[in-house]
């Protein structure tokens, strides 16, 4: 009897050591799964930039539009779209036959009035010099009977009068002559006067007519195709577009939002990721702020020259660009989407949630230098904390660093895809 009854305490005892088992096992399950869930990772020792993103198309510093400078038909257009010109070069031909005939019409004019005005052949001038011989001739023949009148005065065979009659001509036959002299020089100053205004109508013409051959500012490409040949275009139609737009030329035109544009200066260093590029960063510096700001979209152009062009640049190349406020080589860092309140969420070695308030340092749209309240190494929560107590345990799910830095990527709106990133 003792036998069977000893079997039947083991099998009760048995019993009871499972069911104490399943309970306490049922409750750790339970326990597990009251706990509320967070995303997690590690706070590292990294790279922190502090910055603002816009984006940008690459653009030459300046177009420069080439317009007709007289109304008429465009006869020639001597280059096409892509071609390389250099300043002076002649790029099209409209022609006006009406200025041909006003140049020929000045250049006739100067002509006449040069001949009028020549010395030696002018019949103008040779009108007062024979005036003149004549009158000097009339004088000499004066003083001479002046002469004989003073002699005769003084042999008591002549009289008063006849003397006084005979100075008086001599002095209306100089004062005449000086008269005509002063007449001369007038019309000499008078001639050249016209000699010059012909001139200068000849040399409008002449502008007026090389106005026709349209020429390049400067060394440049041709941006576009030029309007046909055989069109009749009016002043200031324009023909043709053309830019300096080699890749050393070219800058990245920024729309800068308003709100960020008081931290930008000329010189700031910023970084640039091209769609063409992918995968690839350049840097460049803050060249020119424009006051202007756009009516519709409220933006800033901004111009960043890049400090090492690509041979392949091109205009109309879009990309980002990152304008950095600080960075810092090596820094204690968390995702950015970490820092809640002040605060940086941890999880402790028990698996318990601490709130550590923390100082903050640069702060980007990824990542966030923690200054003082945790260190490298540290877990620390992603996931809102809403809810969360100090000292309440959590279910963990961890996340790499890198990735989670990344979940808070800066998104471009105009363009519908995700910030590539300047990591």
């Amino acid at each position: 009897m003792r036998p069977r009854t000893a079997q039947s305490t083991f099998r009760v005892l048995l019993w009871i050591a499972g069911f104490a088992l399943i309970g306490a096992g049922g409750a750790f399950v339970v326990f597990r799964a009251l706990r509320p869930g967070v995303t997690v990772t590690e706070a590292v020792e990294g790279p922190v930039v502090q910055a603002f993103y816009s984006t940008g198309t690459i653009q030459p510093v300046r177009e420069h539009p080439i317009r007709a400078n007289v109304a008429g038909v465009l006869t020639q257009v001597l280059v096409d779209k892509g071609d390389r010109v250099s300043k002076g070069q002649p790029l099209a031909i409209v022609n006006e036959p009406a200025l041909q005939y006003a140049l020929d019409k000045a250049q006739a004019e100067l002509k006449e009035k040069q001949a009028r005005a020549d010395a030696g052949r002018s019949p103008v001038l040779l009108e007062y010099e024979r005036r003149i011989e004549a009158m000097t001739s009339m004088l000499s023949i004066a003083e001479r009977e002046q002469e004989r009148q003073t002699k005769a005065l003084e042999a008591r065979a002549g009289s008063q009068a006849d003397l006084d009659r005979a100075l008086d001509r001599v002095k209306l036959l100089t004062m005449d002559i000086a008269a005509l002299q002063a007449q001369r020089d007038a019309k000499r100053l008078e001639l050249a006067r016209e000699v010059e205004v012909a001139q200068s109508a000849v040399d409008t013409a002449e502008w007026n007519l090389d106005q026709q051959t349209l020429r390049s500012p400067i060394d440049a490409t041709i941006l576009d195709r030029p309007t046909a040949q055989g069109t009749r275009v009016a002043v200031n139609d324009v023909v043709m577009r053309l830019a300096d737009v080699r890749p050393a030329s070219l800058v990245m035109r920024a729309a800068v939002d308003e709100e960020d544009i008081v931290h930008v200066t000329v010189g700031q260093t910023v970084r640039l990721t091209l769609y063409s590029f992918p995968g690839d960063v350049f840097s460049g510096k803050v060249s020119r702020i424009y006051d202007q700001a756009d009516a519709d979209r409220r933006t800033f152009e901004v111009d960043v020259l890049f400090e090492s062009p690509q041979d392949r640049f091109a205009p109309g190349m879009t990309g980002e660009l990152a304008f950095i406020l600080g960075e810092r080589e090596r820094a204690v860092v968390v995702p950015s989407q970490a820092v809640q309140d002040g605060a940086v969420w941890t999880v402790t070695s028990q698996g318990a949630a601490a709130r550590n308030s923390v100082e903050v340092g640069l702060r980007s749209v990824e990542r966030t230098e923690i200054l003082r309240g945790i260190r490298a190494g540290d877990t620390v929560i992603l996931s809102p904390v809403a809810g969360l107590s100090p000292g309440q345990h959590v279910r963990m799910s961890r996340v790499d660093p890198a990735t989670a830095a990344g979940l808070n990527k800066k998104s471009t709106v105009a363009e519908g895809r995700a910030f590539k990133g300047f990591n």
